[in-house]
């Protein structure tokens, strides 16, 4: 009798400790998940562990029953919070209409929805991408908290990025067990949804969530962020309308390159920089050799290509600083802002063998003769100072043999031949 009482006294302290054991890795799992804070998880260890040094299986199921009760007060939270959210997702959408009804400027409009949203889905982050008509690539206008996206290193036909692979899919996507910690220039991520913006068929852009704590969407969320996509999509397609307007108006159908009027309004903003802050200025003025007879000899669409295709080089070419516009049918301008006459001249020998070397459409082989103007050597005003590169051009084109009179300027040296 006595050694059967011993026997089941051994396997009930073996039961106990394995007890424990379970019991304490499922505080590290509920920590881990941020379901308890680490407070309440650290206080429901040492008092664990001052059950198991008692022996008393009573006090070890105590501690368990305390641990399971706090776990269940947290769940049930969670699952009023979940009602709630889905009780006032009329209501976020109610407020999201007035939004649009209300505010006219669309990025502001934009802003203010995401914030909306937040009523309705609790998360920390939100980035709002539209689809840019001319690039077909996504840009970031509207963002709360920190931007939000994931695999940024990684290209898709719509950009880099998650959410360009998203907007190519057309399909949402729910992820909630990742392990992204944060960093210097990155918010941390457990969980994160994306979801697509669709307007007749067309693919507007996409709307990124994210939260630090796992578990933190489910499919409900991922409906409510569709229905609302579909509230911010009449926005989203006034944004891209405005862009494309504003675009009509400052770029060169043609080419993509920007028009003379907007190359004019930046170069005499730029110039007033470089007056106020002293530093040099460029223009350079470049045309097309014996484009005209190629245009008369091949047609006009072939010259259309030809055209096309070398604005797109000279995009290439050109720094992020600079302005690269047609100014009219095969010549263009090039402002080169903090650039002197020596670095301008080499920037336009480097792109006249640029341009000999590169084949255009139908395998068609280009020169361009290249005139530059540095402001304030060779001239003070904007008006003078394309007058001057224009000079320059004109030596450039007749081999520098005709001499213009400019007393001050140097047509003849500033002509790229």
């Amino acid at each position: 009798m006595k050694q059967r009482n011993g026997a089941g006294s051994k396997r009930l302290v073996e039961a106990t400790q394995r007890f424990i054991r379970s019991e304490q890795k499922l505080l590290e799992v509920l920590f881990a998940r941020r379901i308890l804070r680490k407070a309440d998880c650290e206080h429901f260890a040492k008092d664990l562990d001052l059950s198991a040094s008692k022996k008393r299986s009573s006090d070890v199921f105590g501690s368990a029953i305390a641990i399971n009760k706090k776990l269940m007060a947290v769940l049930a939270g969670s699952k009023a919070g979940a009602r709630a959210a889905k009780a006032t997702a009329i209501d976020v959408l109610y407020e999201m209409s007035r939004v649009v009804q209300t505010v006219e400027d669309p990025s502001e409009a934009l802003r203010q929805m995401l914030l909306r949203m937040r009523e309705g889905i609790a998360f920390e982050n939100a980035t709002l991408f539209v689809t840019d008509r001319m690039t077909g690539k996504l840009e970031p206008v509207a963002t709360v908290g920190e931007p939000i996206d994931l695999i940024g290193h990684v290209n898709f036909d719509r950009g880099r990025g998650f959410s360009s692979w998203v907007a190519q899919q057309r399909r949402p996507v729910l992820l909630n067990d990742l392990h992204r910690e944060g960093g210097t220039h990155a918010p941390s991520v457990r969980s994160f949804l994306s979801v697509p913006i669709i307007l007749q068929g067309e693919s507007m852009g996409v709307i990124n969530l994210s939260h630090s704590r796992p578990e933190a969407f489910d499919e409900e969320s991922q409906k409510l962020l569709s229905l609302m996509g579909h509230q911010i999509a009449g926005v989203v397609n006034r944004v891209i309308l405005r862009r494309e307007m504003e675009r009509l108006q400052t770029t060169d159908d043609l080419t993509s390159l920007y028009n003379k009027r907007h190359f004019d309004l930046s170069l005499g903003a730029e110039i007033e920089k470089a007056r106020r802050y002293g530093h040099k200025l460029s223009v350079m003025v470049l045309d097309i050799d014996n484009f005209k007879a190629l245009n008369e000899r091949h047609g006009q669409p072939v010259g259309n290509e030809v055209l096309s295709d070398f604005g797109k080089l000279l995009k290439k070419f050109a720094r992020t600083t600079d302005c690269v516009a047609r100014t009219s049918g095969e010549e263009f301008m090039i402002m080169l802002p903090h650039t002197d006459a020596q670095e301008a001249k080499c920037a336009a020998v480097r792109l006249q063998t640029i341009v000999e070397s590169h084949s255009f459409p139908r395998r068609k082989r280009l020169t361009v003769s290249v005139g530059i103007a540095t402001f304030p050597v060779d001239a003070n005003e904007q008006t003078e100072l394309i007058v001057r590169a224009d000079q320059a051009l004109y030596q450039s084109r007749r081999g520098a043999l005709k001499p213009v009179p400019a007393p001050a300027f140097d047509a003849e040296a500033n002509a790229i031949n």
